[in-house]
């Protein structure tokens, strides 16, 4: 029997002079975690990785009702990324806001299985009361929202991926991809390209179908793109960041890649087949400030893969 074991402790510090309900707070975590020799040593890291910070959290705050969070991790030539993809089952009350410093590593091989100890810190804050109702699907090449709803997390290259959005209240949305390249660029798939608002507006109790030019309202049609899927490898693995927030915020810098283009037969202008881009470091530190700064702020992540 192969052992699966995990050992946590935090150290949970308010933040100087904070009065105000859902501070952030400090933390480390530990985990220990016994891998069969099956697994992969990104998937071992990773799975590590979110039992401490399940672990730190659920410590703190406890546990509600059960919410799924995606995440992976991905190997590249300087090391692996250990706070771009994740997966695992989160039950607990509150939510892991930024990893702080680097994540420190202890690993031990042996006969039967490998043990991986980590050792990260970060910032948590319990989920406040009160946060909107948000309804957000994935939906895979169509646009009714439980017919066409993505329920195994795959794509084959050439398919399409839309959006199906509503929330109880006004708000602001933003989406983007993490591609499965090297550099992990984010690319920004809404705000449409195009638009001048830093984040899409949101009307309380309508239905969005993003990325469908038929569904979309009459000021968003001349910006709105289908989103089609591509892979560079037998099988890629991209993170899909849905934010939200009551609170107007303002997406993260980012700049047109074109190094793809395609002419438009209307107006001959030459159009990128790629969404505006930002690094995987700047959009990080970019989604950490606003979520320090907006507990109203929900992020849904959801890892697919894509595959020829």
């Amino acid at each position: 029997m192969i052992r699966r074991t995990i050992k946590a402790s935090i150290v949970a510090l308010a933040l100087a002079g904070a009065t105000f309900a859902n501070a952030d707070e400090k933390v480390t975590a530990t985990a220990v975690y016994y891998a069969p020799l099956s697994m992969s040593p990104a998937q071992a890291r990773q799975e590590a990785i979110t039992r401490a910070q399940l672990d730190a959290i659920r410590t703190r705050f406890g546990s509600s009702l059960t919410e799924t969070n995606f995440t992976f991790m991905q190997e590249s030539s300087d090391g692996s990324r250990d706070d771009f993809y994740a997966i695992g089952e989160s039950d607990v009350k509150g939510e892991w806001v930024e990893t702080l410093g680097d994540t420190v590593w202890n690993i031990t091989p042996g006969a039967h299985e490998t043990i991986y100890e980590v050792t990260l810190r970060g910032r948590i804050r319990e989920i406040p009361t009160g946060r909107a109702d948000i309804d957000s699907r994935i939906l895979f090449n169509g646009t009714d929202r439980d017919r066409d709803r993505l329920r195994n997390f795959t794509f084959h290259v050439g398919d399409y991926m839309y959006v199906y959005f509503t929330s109880p209240v006004d708000g602001y949305l933003a989406a983007y991809l993490g591609d499965d390249d090297e550099a992990m660029t984010m690319q920004c798939l809404l705000p449409y390209d195009g638009m001048a608002d830093g984040a899409f507006p949101i009307e309380a109790g309508k239905e969005y179908i993003l990325f469908s030019r038929d569904d979309a309202t009459p000021e968003a049609r001349p910006f709105t793109r289908r989103i089609k899927m591509n892979a560079r490898k037998d099988v890629d693995i991209n993170q899909i960041y849905i934010i939200f927030s009551p609170n107007k915020f303002t997406k993260a810098a980012d700049v047109q890649d074109r190094s793809r283009t395609v002419t438009d037969r209307r107006t001959g202008e030459q159009l990128s087949l790629l969404p505006r881009q930002a690094t995987f470091a700047a959009f990080q530190k970019w989604l950490a400030r606003n979520r320090r700064h907006d507990p109203q702020m929900q992020v849904i992540k959801t890892v697919v893969s894509v595959r020829h």
